[in-house]
């Protein structure tokens, strides 16, 4: 089973890797971190929950969920102080290919951790195990932040 330590060292956090996007892309991204508000009783928690947890996102810049997601995730870190991985550059194979995403280009990450999904986020205990991801977007709560929380405290019960 594929671990933290999977996840290559040098990756960006979710506000680098947003200013490293193609300027046709930045705009979404950017406009959506500007005009979002994030819950803040759930960044509370996760200000606590994130000296322990790891968050990761992979996405591709191109995605209508990640252009929500990944900004959010990047107000989350810049709320907390802690970094959140955030591996863009996700590409789909050439058609009648029987694999969803084409690697390389897309991250490694997408093969070792099976992402099936754009954006999907990967929340890591502290040893480095997978407790938890969001595929697209929240299912359990109106927002990221507060679905990170729920697979948090869901992880620790």
């Amino acid at each position: 089973m594929p671990t933290i330590e999977d996840i290559r060292k040098d990756a960006p956090g979710a506000s680098q890797a947003i200013a490293d996007l193609k300027p046709i892309y930045r705009g979404a991204f950017v406009r959506q971190k500007e005009f979002y508000n994030l819950n803040e009783d759930a960044i509370s928690k996760l200000r606590e929950y994130l000296q322990e947890y790891r968050v990761v996102a992979t996405f591709a810049e191109w995605c209508g969920d990640a252009r929500k997601a990944i900004p959010v995730l990047s107000l989350i870190e810049e709320a907390t102080g802690k970094t959140i991985v955030a591996l863009g550059g996700m590409t789909k194979p050439p058609y009648g290919s029987k694999k969803l995403w084409e690697v390389p280009p897309s991250p490694e990450e997408v093969d070792v951790f099976e992402i099936t999904s754009s954006p999907t986020i990967l929340i890591f205990d502290s040893k480095g195990i997978e407790v938890g991801r969001i595929k697209t977007k929240p299912r359990m709560t109106p927002t990221i932040e507060e679905e990170i929380v729920k697979i948090i405290e869901d992880s620790r019960s």
